[in-house]
């Protein structure tokens, strides 16, 4: 197996790459990755964002990761390959890159292939938190009565989001997958992500609930929701305040997004949770979600062990 810099490669190398992640995903998941994939091209292809490449017999990509640096933390984006060995092979390959000196931990975020990524990554000592990939289907189930108290999320929520986000995640080790630090600024950069952004689908702003506190500025709860595909909602992210929790507020904003779907016709609503969330589980499995995959979440402190000297070198090519 011989690496290579993704970026060194022509479009058409990435193509078949690309349309088997796009078939995996909607099969798997009922989740549109298109507009991610073109996304990922665009930064690939004008080489701001860095990522290898395992070639095969005959030059065929077999394997594939892309990663950057924000705030000292190295974030993988994806991380392909068929077996352990060429996962292992990825991630030494990132741990000598020029981005990598700059972090001082890795995090990822990953829908793998195959078992071979978890022991892959456990095998390099990354702590690895399985987040387990539900749905339901939309049926006259969900119908339910409009609460009052629940409002259309605006632009000018944000802040308020942001800070309702930092309060009820404070202490919990799920955020760091989030926010990894657990400062305001991450947890900023996060929302203006799931809002703006299409790495979750893109925001269904009629379906993303708040539910106003008892004082100006301070929300006891909010929900975004995303498109996943034309027939999938997907609950980006539920936050209840700490103060306000125990009241059913977590299940009626689940309620809400389901019966917005049913009126919308839509047929398949899905979320993420921790495995060590047992709280929302339980909510979860109440409401007739159930599992069908997973994605990983592992991190690991960066230092000098973590270079490997058996890893050969990636050059770019400058073009």
């Amino acid at each position: 197996m011989k690496l290579d810099d993704w970026r060194n490669l022509p479009s058409t190398a990435m193509t078949p790459v690309y349309e088997a992640e796009r078939l995996r995903w909607a099969h798997s998941l009922q989740w549109d990755l298109a507009p991610t994939l073109r996304t990922l091209e665009r930064a690939r292809a004008d080489g701001t964002l860095p990522g290898l490449v395992v070639r095969g017999p005959g030059q065929s990509v077999v394997g594939w990761s892309y990663f950057l640096v924000q705030h000292g933390v190295l974030q993988v984006g994806a991380l392909h390959a068929r077996t352990a060995d060429g996962v292992r092979l990825l991630l030494d390959a990132i741990f000598k890159t020029p981005e990598a000196s700059l972090a001082h931990e890795a995090l990822l975020f990953v829908y793998p292939d195959s078992p071979a990524c978890e022991s892959a990554l456990q095998r390099r000592r990354f702590a690895v938190t399985r987040y387990w990939y539900m749905r339901r289907m939309i049926d006259r189930s969900c119908v339910a009565a409009t609460d009052p108290r629940l409002q259309p999320m605006r632009d000018l929520d944000g802040p308020d989001v942001v800070r309702l986000l930092s309060r009820a995640y404070a202490g919990v080790p799920a955020a760091r997958c989030f926010a990894p630090h657990g400062r305001i600024d991450e947890w900023a950069q996060y929302l203006s992500q799931l809002t703006h952004g299409t790495a979750l689908g893109r925001l269904v702003a009629e379906a993303s609930l708040v539910a106003p506190g008892d004082q100006p500025g301070r929300l006891h709860g909010a929900a975004v929701v995303t498109d996943l595909s034309a027939s999938t909602l997907h609950l980006a992210q539920l936050a209840v305040d700490p103060g306000a929790r125990r009241g059913g507020l977590g299940a009626r904003m689940l309620d809400a997004m389901l019966a917005f779907g049913l009126t919308r016709q839509r047929s398949v609503a899905t979320l993420l949770v921790s495995e060590d969330n047992l709280p929302a589980r339980a909510l979860y499995d109440a409401r007739g979600f159930v599992p069908t995959g997973y994605f990983l979440h592992a991190e690991r402190p960066l230092g000098r062990r973590v270079l490997t000297p058996t890893v050969p070198s990636v050059s770019r090519v400058s073009a």
